[in-house]
């Protein structure tokens, strides 16, 4: 084996600790080592200087929501590039409670006195999302409306919306409002709505309710009345007039509006019997009329619905 010849390693006057440093790269060989164990040397040489290594480090813990927001508890664990001679703040922290804004600044002084660095950390923390309620969706012609109650702190409410049990979600509102018409439903479809309050930090409140596009739409099922209600219907192609009945066990009243609503009466006369509204629950039907009165010719049953009449 041919012998590579180790080149005479130049001598240095000085402390022992750079004659042992070269003295080590004489043994274990290569010219390329040389130069890293002199820098080793020579921060042998100068206690407590850091080079470009920072003093101060910090590390957090915790989760990161949106807008620089936390939305857990969060740690902040300070660490050091050597000895201190002393520092101040540098205690490790758990912050638990809802804060806009916590500053947290450790300083620190190097050992040898030659170095002082601070280091600050300004923490907003927000567990608490914010509230949703009051929930309710109205029918109208051809439409749904929904509305609700957020909390104070709610930056943004959004709504999606699931047609059918199978059907894509899609987001159809976006925005502060505490309410949304939605225009674009097919009657008898059954709609899944999620309403979501978001807050600044990102936590988030949601609630769902599930309806169908009625063609019976006001009162809603079941609804509770203090006075007499007016019964409202979607139109029908066609139709030139309505049949509306009342039903509380039996059938007890018989209309024909024009129109696409009709006003219960206080009282009325429905084969030779007077009636009138009574605390209790009624059902109610709804046909079109086709053709002239006379004709006598009704389409299908537009549907049926009911309402609660419950006097203040």
């Amino acid at each position: 084996m041919r012998r590579v010849p180790i080149p005479e390693l130049p001598r240095y006057r000085g402390r022992a600790g750079f004659k042992r440093g070269f003295a080590a790269v004489r043994t274990f060989g290569g010219r390329r080592f040389v130069v890293a164990v002199a820098a080793v040397a020579i921060l042998a040489l100068a206690p407590g200087a850091t080079g470009d290594v920072p003093l101060v480090n910090l590390n957090v813990y915790g989760t990161l929501g949106q807008n620089g927001w936390y939305v857990s508890n969060v740690t902040l664990n300070w660490s050091f590039s050597g000895p201190l001679y002393s520092s101040t703040g540098c205690s490790n922290t758990t912050l638990t409670a809802d804060t806009p804004g916590t500053t947290f600044t450790c300083t620190a002084t190097s050992l040898d006195r030659s170095t002082t660095t601070s280091l600050s950390k300004t923490i907003k923390l927000d567990k608490t999302p914010p509230t949703l309620s009051k929930l309710a969706v109205r029918a109208g012609t051809r439409r749904l409306d929904l509305s609700w109650a957020a909390s104070s702190d709610t930056q943004v409410v959004q709504v999606m919306r699931t047609p059918n049990a199978r059907g894509k979600s899609g987001l159809v509102y976006s925005g502060t409002r505490a309410s949304f018409r939605d225009t674009r439903v097919k009657v008898g479809t059954r709609y899944r709505y999620t309403v979501t309050a978001i807050d600044q930090a990102g936590n988030r409140a949601a609630k769902t309710l599930t309806v169908a596009a009625r063609t019976l739409f006001e009162p809603m099922p079941a609804e509770r009345v203090s006075r007499a209600p007016v019964l409202r219907w979607t139109p029908v192609k066609r139709a030139q007039y309505y049949n509306v009945q009342l039903v509380r066990g039996k059938k007890i009243l018989s209309a024909w509006p024009a129109t696409t609503h009709f006003r219960v009466p206080r009282s009325w006369v429905y084969h030779g019997h007077r009636y009138r509204l009574h605390r209790g629950a009624y059902r109610w039907y709804v046909w079109p009329g086709l053709g002239t009165f006379s004709a006598n010719r009704y389409g299908r049953l537009l549907g049926g619905s009911s309402f609660v009449f419950s006097p203040a």
